[in-house]
C-alpha cells in the first residue's frame, strides 16, 4: 500500500467490462514519487491524501483482476504534526 494525493480524474476512452462504471482517478506517491492510475471505490476529491491498496490487495478490495491500484482510505493527517 502507498500514501498518494489525488491530482486529477481520468475519464477512458475504452475501458474493460470489468472497470465499467468505476470511477478512476490519477494519484501522485508521496513524497515525489510516480503517478498512477487508481479505481477510487471512496469518491475522493482532487487534493485529498489517500491510501492506495496495490496489486492483490487492489484487485481484492475492486473484485476485478485487471485493477492494480485501487483508493480504500482517505488519510486525515499522514505525517506526525500535520505537516505535508
Amino acid at each position: 500500500m502507498i500514501i498518494a494525493d489525488v491530482v486529477g480524474k481520468v475519464w477512458p476512452d475504452r475501458v474493460l467490462e470489468s472497470l465499467r462504471g468505476r470511477r478512476l482517478v490519477l494519484v501522485r506517491e508521496r513524497p515525489a514519487g510516480p503517478d498512477r492510475v487508481a479505481v477510487d471505490l471512496l469518491n475522493a476529491g482532487i487534493g485529498t491524501t489517500v491510501l492506495v491498496a496495490t496489486d492483490e490487495a487492489a484487485s481484492a478490495a475492486t473484485g476485478s483482476a485487471a485493477c492494480d491500484a485501487a483508493v480504500v482510505a482517505l488519510v486525515a493527517d499522514p505525517a506526525p504534526g500535520g505537516t505535508r
